[in-house]
């Protein structure tokens, strides 16, 4: 399984997203990040609360869904925006769901009231993926509908 976590510029939740997603998924699944709109560098924070969780993140930018390959089977969203944008990077067959979380507040210097939403969107998105990768691993993907409705519904849970 091919995920490819869309959201909107130097996004920090498709950075955390992509990154957890890879550090617990099992061989054959990975995830990927794009931006629907301009990318820059990956987000210094989100970067030093993957290091603290252990996680190597991709360093690489976003990429851009116009120049990535047709390759993903699950279009994951996680921004209103991104919501809303059709995207050329999935297969024309390939699953969608809209993980729509909270975009946490931008504070000079990164404030530890921004570290603990910051902490917050990790543990929602890392609560989701391992919701995910349970099903993968029950071998849920063969049954598409099914698999459909578990990731709208896995899109609405908060731990």
């Amino acid at each position: 399984m091919h995920v490819l976590f869309l959201g909107k510029g130097n996004d920090c939740r498709t950075l955390l997203a992509e990154a957890v997603f890879n550090h617990l998924a099992p061989p054959g699944c990975t995830a990927r990040r794009a931006s629907c709109d301009h990318a820059g560098p990956p987000d210094p924070a989100a970067l030093r609360l993957l290091a603290k969780q252990g996680i190597q993140p991709a360093l690489e930018t976003a990429e851009s869904p116009r120049d990535s390959p047709s390759e993903s089977d699950v279009l994951i969203t996680v921004c209103s925006v991104a919501a809303e944008q059709a995207c050329p990077c999935c297969r024309p067959d390939a699953l969608s769901a809209h993980w729509g979380v909270h975009r946490p507040a931008r504070h000079k210097g990164f404030s530890s009231r921004s570290d603990h939403e910051l902490l917050d969107l990790y543990h929602i998105l890392r609560a989701r993926i391992e919701r995910l990768l349970v099903l993968v691993q029950a071998g849920i993907e063969t049954d598409r509908p099914r698999l459909q409705r578990e990731l709208a519904r896995i899109g609405r849970y908060l731990p």
